[in-house]
């Protein structure tokens, strides 16, 4: 009975592991069942509890039993950042959003993988001797790798990011003194995009229902309910493919060129503002040309200029650098950077910078 438990608890483990391809509601449920699972399963185990708390404290027992209390902290990680997530069973439940629960939630499956492995190979060490257990540890730390690094290769490139426009722009207002505006470059808007297509962090967009959002249009939305003021997205006259490598093989072009885009609409009149909000993805490690050649349209000395960067993991990179030497404008000690999968969490974290920023 109790081998028979085991797997099911490894089984639902590994299954609740992909649970960005599951509905939300069958995540929740299976996440719930497993969580009273293991309580069912150790509260029933005497033996666990004399295993833990009698016998020498051997280097093998204590590496097991650490392993073992981080296990649960992660469970109870999990288990926490899961309902401040969910929008099913617990979307009664107010946590807040003074922390990035989906990061978090993330961070304790990678741990609670990688000491689970821990605790397996610290049982395996009873049964399998001398090369095995090599062979084994190999095993384990290779799995161990490919979860630390697969799940959010998995998480960028495959989980759908839904969210509700309207309800994550707001929060709290930030004074900012003189007339402002948010300008922003996103895929969304200068790309032509088919049907159903993948809205993933990894390729910069997002869904409400069934309108497609960009990564910097979600974070140029929640600057203007924060700060007020105008918007304006940045149009080019030759669309960006659909496909997200075509696209970074045509900004690389740009780049290698040195030829900004040729832009459509009427540009704003940025000397009718004090403050400039610019928004942009990171491309290549530095500013897309588009916003390159937007900026050069202007003279900017003397202009408060405050670039917002969204990335795959690349911070800043060299675009601040690329601005000042484009612009000569008055740039912010501090800059915000803003990883991608972080987009709809983002509201509090801008709020805060704004104020910190003392832009009023």
């Amino acid at each position: 009975m109790k081998k028979s438990l085991d797997i099911v608890l490894l089984l639902l483990f590994f299954l609740e592991l992909g649970g960005m391809f599951l509905p939300g509601l069958a995540h929740e449920l299976l996440g719930c069942i497993f969580l009273l699972l293991v309580v069912l399963h150790n509260a029933a185990n005497r033996s666990f509890y004399q295993h833990f708390h009698e016998g020498r404290n051997s280097p093998h027992r204590l590496v097991n039993k650490a392993s073992i209390c981080l296990f649960a902290a992660s469970l109870i990680m999990l288990a926490v950042s899961g309902m401040a997530l969910s929008r099913n069973l617990f979307s009664w439940v107010q946590l807040g959003e003074a922390w990035n629960w989906r990061s978090l939630h993330l961070l304790a499956a990678i741990s609670a993988l990688v000491l689970l492995f821990v605790h397996l190979l610290c049982h395996a060490r009873r049964y399998i001797r001398g090369r095995g257990f090599f062979i084994a540890s190999g095993a384990a730390f290779v799995l161990a790798t490919v979860g630390i690094f697969g799940l959010p290769y998995l998480d960028r490139w495959f989980h759908q990011v839904k969210v509700e426009k309207e309800a994550i722009i707001q929060g709290e207002k930030a004074q900012v003194s003189g007339r402002v505006l948010t300008v922003y470059f996103s895929r969304v808007g200068n790309t032509d995009f088919p049907p159903g297509v993948d809205a993933v962090s990894g390729a910069s967009i997002m869904k409400d229902k069934e309108t497609l959002i960009g990564n910097a249009e979600m974070i140029a939305a929640m600057i203007h309910d924060a700060a007020g003021g105008d918007i304006y997205a940045i149009r080019t006259k030759e669309k960006y493919p659909a496909d997200y490598g075509a696209t970074t093989r045509v900004g690389r072009k740009e780049l290698d060129e040195n030829l900004a885009p040729a832009l459509v609409g009427p540009l704003p009149e940025l000397a009718d503002y004090d403050v400039v909000f610019v928004v942009y993805p990171l491309w290549w490690h530095t500013l897309p040309m588009a916003v390159q050649g937007f900026l050069e349209h202007y003279d900017l000395h003397g202009k408060s200029i405050i670039p917002v960067v969204t990335h795959g993991d690349g911070g800043i990179g060299e675009s601040i650098e690329k601005i000042k030497k484009t612009t000569g404008a008055h740039l912010p000690g501090e800059i915000l950077d803003i990883y991608s999968s972080d987009i709809p969490s983002a509201r509090q974290d801008i709020a805060a910078y704004l104020k910190r920023m003392k832009l009023d």
